[in-house]
């Protein structure tokens, strides 16, 4: 699937002012097709990208050559064909460098082509309508939508007698369900409550929830929610002792998808691969509530962009309109398992890939789609990835909560204010 990077994945940093200086050279005459216009595309992603198939056979005319870049290397290789003034006509993004070539004029405004592309903005869920303003306009269409949700183990929750998950949880019901859930023999857990957050993605949703706008003006602005989620994520661990610390050197990746876990956080993709086959009942809920807190979860996404420099402006408006038609829609839908940015299409339910054993409450992925927010992903990736591991050495008791809140933050918005 496209819309995230492989777990881990560095941004560069490096280059940033050369990218820029390039932006400003090709801001001049970006905005129509070139007259050496012709019907060749280059279009670049990591990984996979099975729809190009079926693009292939709706615009026979059109010659594509597909740039294919394994995902940790991604983003190094596309700041090169950059700087290089070899930029591929289309260029799937993610948020932060979305954000990042469109305020540094890397990639073209769209505003004045939505129509001619059959695009209606008020058909847009609402997070997409909001990171057009902060950018001051659509330089990119989003691909599909991901984001973060609760999972849990039916038979689990049926052997202790706990009721299911509901709408309305917060972080204490979900304590409280997993104290009863926990198991333990001869001074050893033979069953976790809860898994451990394992993707730094969570945590950011985790302090919204708790208070925080998680990212303000281009950096991240984190406080009273991040120290609510240590503080609870640390009674989990290490009080309740209901869910293993992290990293802790367990031999199973994912112990919800082992059986080990009764429930766990964590990204919507998880829906159709990892937890696809495996073999018990299952389900999925929306993320439990801070008390006192609001609704956030973060959203994850990729941008189909076109470079400044491109020459083949023409086919590239052409392979966009495919993508946000409807047919592209659904076609993305079903190979990707993330729903529409369009309402419309989201609504009708393509996305919902079933495993053997669930889900079923899929309106709980419609929910944190309709109420996501586009936080941490719209800044660098290194420092948000260099801030969770420090809020994990927290909860290995390997430094403090206030070197958490006041140090390691002030360091990833120096890194992130480096980045852009």
């Amino acid at each position: 699937m496209n819309v995230r990077l492989r777990n881990g994945a560095k941004k560069i940093v490096a280059a940033v002012a050369a990218i820029a200086s390039l932006g400003a050279m090709a801001a001049c005459g970006s905005s129509t097709a070139s007259q050496s216009d012709d019907n060749t595309l280059t279009f670049s992603y990591w990984d996979t990208f099975p729809v190009l198939s079926e693009f292939k056979k709706d615009n026979p005319d059109i010659q594509l050559k597909e740039v294919k870049v394994p995902g940790d290397s991604y983003n190094t290789k596309i700041n090169q064909m950059i700087l290089g003034n070899n930029a591929p006509d289309v260029m799937l993004l993610q948020e932060a460098d979305y954000v990042r070539y469109a305020k540094n004029g890397v990639i073209d405004k769209l505003d004045d082509k939505l129509a001619d592309m059959g695009v209606k903005t008020d058909d847009f869920l609402p997070a997409i309508k909001g990171i057009a303003d902060d950018v001051d306009g659509y330089y990119g269409l989003s691909q599909g939508m991901a984001t973060e949700i609760m999972y849990y183990n039916k038979d689990m929750f049926d052997a202790a007698g706990v009721a299911y998950p509901t709408s309305d949880w917060t972080w204490d019901d979900y304590a409280a369900a997993a104290q009863k859930l926990t198991k333990t023999e001869g001074g050893q857990t033979t069953q976790w409550g809860s898994d451990a957050p394992s993707f730094n993605g969570v945590w950011y949703s985790l302090a919204g929830q708790g208070g925080d706008a998680v990212v303000k003006d281009g950096k991240l602005s984190l406080g009273k929610g991040l120290k609510a989620a240590l503080e609870y994520q640390n009674k989990m661990t290490n009080e309740l002792k209901v869910q293993p610390a992290p990293s802790s050197g367990s031999k199973v990746s994912d112990l919800f998808a082992a059986g080990q876990a009764a429930m766990t956080l964590g990204g919507s993709w998880l829906i159709a691969n990892t937890y696809k086959d495996v073999d018990f009942n299952w389900d999925i809920a929306p993320m439990p509530a801070a008390p006192n807190g609001q609704d956030y979860d973060s959203l994850h996404t990729s941008f189909f962009a076109i470079s400044s420099s491109s020459k083949h402006k023409t086919a590239a408006y052409k392979f966009l309109k495919w993508m946000m038609s409807e047919k592209g829609q659904v076609a993305l839908e079903k190979a990707n398992a993330n729903i529409s940015p369009f309402k419309s299409v989201g609504d009708k339910g393509d996305y919902q890939i079933q495993g053997k054993h669930g889900p079923s409450n899929w309106d709980a992925f419609t929910e944190a789609a309709e109420q996501g927010k586009f936080g941490y992903t719209t800044v660098a990736s290194t420092p948000t990835f260099d801030l969770y591991n420090q809020i994990n050495a927290y909860i290995l008791g390997q430094t403090s909560e206030n070197d958490v809140l006041k140090t390691a933050v002030d360091k990833a918005n120096k890194d992130i204010e480096s980045a852009q």
